[in-house]
């Protein structure tokens, strides 16, 4: 999970196998030094398809809504994507649903990946029976706490397919402005972001891109958005997630109005 931190942008995964597919997978976050995990014990973890290949994860936030990474969304119309929810591993077509509209702040950057997030409307509702909403946390994650990722993103550097199981792993929040020196002259830490990793063992990585940050009390603090290339869990290169408490008006003010 380590690389699940990693710039989402430049990370997404399309297709596995061609070369391109090949690029994006290494500049792709995924969790690295994670465990396997079952979509049990994150209800609110569901995967997003584009034209029937793996996207990136995301967060059930109404039973109508899920909230992922703007990146992830890159030039696409709604009918591109489908949203599946309930399931443990990629492999699984069940719980299918369409997009029905693209929600993007006009803050998003595709630059910078200031305002990182998106929310998907689906055609119709994840049941109760299948995925559970998150609620959204009032505060962002201070530094020091541990918090969850989750997603199916590759578990190391050298990896070059995905995980057909979800896994998770726990990193710290680092403090803003050490995140602010790391990063410097490569990209700049925002206040929409926050930083997390245990470094040179722990972090998101290719492919995690759109999934879940959450905290000890079960609050949904973030969403995984980018990370230095190629340095999954690097010392130098720790996750970078939005925050999801910052960009709060942005995300209750459009749930409220379409979900």
């Amino acid at each position: 999970m380590q690389g699940v931190l990693l710039p989402l942008m430049m990370w997404m995964i399309w297709i596995l196998g061609s070369s391109a597919e090949e690029e994006n997978l290494r500049r792709s976050p995924r969790v690295v030094g994670g465990h396997p995990s079952d979509v049990r014990n994150h209800p609110h973890m569901v995967n997003i398809r584009r034209r029937g290949n793996f996207e990136c994860g995301g967060s059930l936030v109404t039973p109508h809504c899920v909230l992922t990474a703007a990146h992830c969304l890159k030039d696409g119309q709604p009918s591109d994507f489908v949203v599946r929810g309930g399931v443990t591993y990629l492999s699984d077509m069940r719980n299918s649903r369409y997009v029905r509209k693209i929600l993007l702040p006009s803050a998003y950057s595709r630059n910078t990946l200031d305002y990182d997030v998106a929310i998907l409307k689906l055609q119709q509702p994840l049941q109760a029976s299948i995925a559970q909403p998150i609620s959204l946390a009032a505060r962002s994650p201070r530094p020091g706490t541990f918090v969850r990722v989750s997603g199916w993103g590759l578990t190391d550097d050298s990896s070059t397919s995905l995980p057909n199981q979800l896994h998770s792993v726990h990193v710290q929040v680092m403090p803003q402005r050490e995140c602010r020196d790391l990063y410097h002259g490569y990209r700049n830490i925002t206040n929409s972001m926050f930083c997390a990793s245990v470094p040179g063992i722990k972090d998101a990585c290719a492919a995690d891109s759109g999934g879940p940050v959450v905290n000890s009390n079960g609050f949904l603090v973030g969403v995984v958005s980018w990370g230095r290339a190629n340095r999954c869990a690097a010392k130098d290169s720790p996750g970078v997630y939005s925050d999801v408490s910052y960009l709060s008006d942005w995300i209750t003010d459009n749930i409220r109005r379409y979900c």
